[in-house]
């Protein structure tokens, strides 16, 4: 939400044939001043980053940039405004794992899906290691022990979350499991980075640049065949392949807020 005009930008994506969702990942800082122009430009949902409800754990983990009251605010100026939202809790043994049921409490009732996520080899400097992976078992036990929990279908095949409501409700909650039960197999997912980089990994090393193709004068069926062949090649499964061994070497991988989630 710094970048300038970001409204405007929202709408010319919305005025583009075949977008028909567009949606925005936060930390929530900004949200409350611009909820209402995000909404009226377009935008449909946000994904808010919230990882605990202490303030002090709270900024231990984003570093200080924000705190927990700002991001609640912003969370209710975006519902209110007539936005869908999803909380997104990454969970860390040891720094925030005793604020997993805390959160579901919080959240239950309110109509926002509150999404846990577990700790991920995501970026080059955050010391992922196992032992601080909280697993999704783990969790949905937590959970289920104080407000019983059922399964239910995925939205689309390839979704990340494995989705869950409150017995007896129609109140959902969701767990990413990327590390303990990773989905590779099934991944639908590729990132566009800003400077025209198409990814096909959360965890690659490098993209395939169709900005250069763009700029000599490739047609779009170039385009389109040049993005079916990467596809079709790709052969990443970097969630796996750590899982099953921890100790392999850290490759340099892109920065997540370069890419997005």
């Amino acid at each position: 939400m710094l970048r300038k005009e970001l409204p405007k930008l929202i709408e010319m994506l919305g005025s583009i044939e075949g977008i028909s969702d567009i949606a925005l990942t936060t930390n929530g800082s900004l949200l409350a001043k611009h909820s209402k122009a995000l909404k009226d430009a377009g935008l449909h949902r946000v994904n808010v980053s919230l990882d605990s409800l202490d303030d002090k754990v709270f900024r231990q983990m984003n570093g200080g940039r924000c705190d927990v009251k700002t991001v609640l605010e912003g969370i209710e100026a975006a519902a209110m405004a007539g936005m869908k939202v999803k909380v997104n809790m990454v969970v860390q043994k040891g720094i925030n794992d005793q604020d997993i049921v805390p959160m579901a409490r919080h959240f239950r009732g309110t109509g926002h899906v509150l999404r846990f996520i577990e700790f991920m080899d995501v970026g080059n400097s955050n010391g992922w290691n196992l032992t601080q992976v909280v697993s999704k078992q783990e969790i949905f036990e937590r959970v289920n022990a104080e407000m019983p929990l059922e399964p239910i279908p995925s939205n689309y095949f390839g979704e990340v979350a494995s989705r869950y409501r409150y017995r007896g409700t129609n109140e959902e909650i969701g767990i990413i499991s990327s590390v303990t039960d990773s989905f590779c197999s099934t991944c639908t997912r590729a990132r566009l980075s800003a400077d025209g980089n198409l990814y096909t990994c959360l965890f690659a090393s490098q993209g395939t640049d169709l900005r250069a193709q763009l700029r000599s004068g490739a047609k779009d069926e170039e385009i389109k065949n040049l993005i079916q062949d990467v596809w079709n090649r790709r052969a990443d499964r970097y969630s796996e392949e750590r899982f099953n061994n921890t100790t392999m070497p850290n490759k340099k991988k892109i920065e997540m807020y370069y890419i997005g989630g």
